[in-house]
């Protein structure tokens, strides 16, 4: 068993090793109410990182080196750490390991460490019997070579369809968009946001962002972080929204997990929104937008959010009545280096996942946003569609392991050489002009 002793060794630490969990756990014997409850964490963060499946299509192809993003337990199908994953008889032992901890009798009140062990314990046991059955999945990311790092909560699919939330279910739950857009932004955060040395008045300018179908939060949560991390100073408003009341519960306890405490700098929250109640004004002025309930932002985020056909048409209202315009931008809103903005008003940030059973979903945002082209430069209030980039993702299953990958077929391309992938088509739109 390696020696947990010391407060500051990591589990990743002891991952990179492979040890199995007849070796690093402690002899189901000797747990007891004596145990540390800082052991206790990491052997609960050991098995996690080994038995909770990972977020499907999150891993990007790239020439370049290999991405920052790390998903602390999705390892590759061939790797060590996959093997002891597959291993009947590690899993077993982890499974007894769990069990005589959940059952090991203790005062809540007077043990509220243990009681909140034996709660995780419960859960991962949960997950070995397969994830319709996990309750709420504590995920753990890694973003920008672990500089930034989030835990967030998703929780279980709904399988009662009468009770009419189960896209409430199925957006209380991490995917693969979200961590490609997430990963953008960690990797170019100067892109996305301002440099506080070309912000004036920097102590009065807040800039403004907007995340839709926000889901578990994932891409607000990073972006909040990213901030803090890459310009300080430069103060920021965060609004993750979305519709459903559950998923809305989630969101706002995945914030307070990530954001516990004030910020001098940044604020960020949850909000109901509704796609449908925004309608098309008849006339938008270049000036302020008074008709949007939440106000005008400088960037909207917005990954996999398309899955009924009127969600493009809905979105672009939503877009056209809370995204920042040129000339409001002009005053009080900086060049933010960003080759795609140029100080020309906000930019809505969209990543959509290529489903061959979702094609005609997926066309509706290039029907409801035209390409930027001849004949549209001089419509100043026209959203158009400034770039396009395919990006494609390792589908990560692991074959022979019996726990969901959240997997669905439609999103694996098999083309010839290609093996199993998830395609996202990633817009960037703004204004025309």
């Amino acid at each position: 068993m390696p020696d947990l002793s010391s407060a500051s060794t990591s589990t990743t630490e002891f991952l990179s090793s492979t040890v199995p969990p007849t070796s690093y756990l402690p002899p189901i014997k000797s747990l007891s109410l004596s145990t540390e409850t800082r052991i206790l964490h990491q052997c609960i963060a050991y098995l996690r990182q080994i038995y909770v499946p990972s977020v499907r299509g999150s891993r990007r192809k790239k020439t370049k080196p290999p991405s920052n993003l790390t998903e602390l337990h999705s390892p590759s199908s061939s790797s060590p750490l996959a093997t002891i994953r597959k291993d009947s008889f590690e899993r077993a032992y982890a499974l007894r390991w769990l069990s005589a901890l959940t059952r090991l009798e203790s005062d809540s009140a007077d043990s509220p460490d243990l009681a909140d062990i034996q709660d995780e314990a419960a859960a991962l046991l949960a997950i070995c019997a397969g994830t319709a059955s996990a309750g709420t999945v504590r995920r753990h990311f890694e973003f920008d070579s672990g500089r930034i790092q989030i835990t967030l909560s998703d929780v279980p699919l709904s399988t009662n369809a009468s009770n009419g939330d189960y896209f409430g279910s199925v957006g209380a739950q991490t995917w693969g968009g979200a961590c490609v857009l997430a990963e953008e932004i960690a990797d170019n955060t100067a892109v996305f946001f301002p440099d506080p040395a070309d912000v004036k008045d920097v102590s009065e300018r807040t800039f403004r962002v907007l995340e839709l179908g926000a889901g578990t939060g994932l891409v607000s949560l990073v972006a909040g972080k990213a901030a803090m991390l890459k310009i300080p100073g430069c103060k920021m408003d965060i609004i993750a929204t979305d519709y459903y009341p559950s998923v809305l519960d989630n969101l706002k306890a995945n914030i307070k997990a990530n954001f516990p405490g004030p910020s001098p700098s940044l604020t960020i929250s949850s909000q109901f929104l509704d796609w449908s109640s925004f309608s098309s004004p008849s006339d938008i002025t270049s000036g302020a937008d008074t008709s949007s309930p939440i106000g005008l932002f400088d960037v909207i985020f917005g990954a996999d959010i398309i899955y009924e056909p009127l969600h493009a048409s809905w979105i672009r209202k939503v877009v056209r009545n809370t995204l920042r315009k040129p000339s409001s931008s002009e005053k009080d809103c900086p060049d933010r280096n960003n080759n795609n903005n140029n100080g020309q008003g906000g930019v809505f940030h969209l990543v959509i996942p290529l489903r061959p059973t979702f094609v005609a979903e997926s066309n509706t945002i290039e029907q409801e946003f035209r390409f930027a082209g001849p004949g549209l430069d001089k419509v100043k209030n026209d959203l158009v569609i400034l770039s396009r980039e395919i990006i494609v993702c390792d589908a990560e299953e692991e074959e022979e392991d019996d726990i969901d990958q959240y997997s669905v077929s439609d999103d694996v391309g098999n083309e010839a050489g290609e093996g199993n992938i998830v395609r996202y088509a990633y817009y960037i739109i703004g204004w025309a002009g």
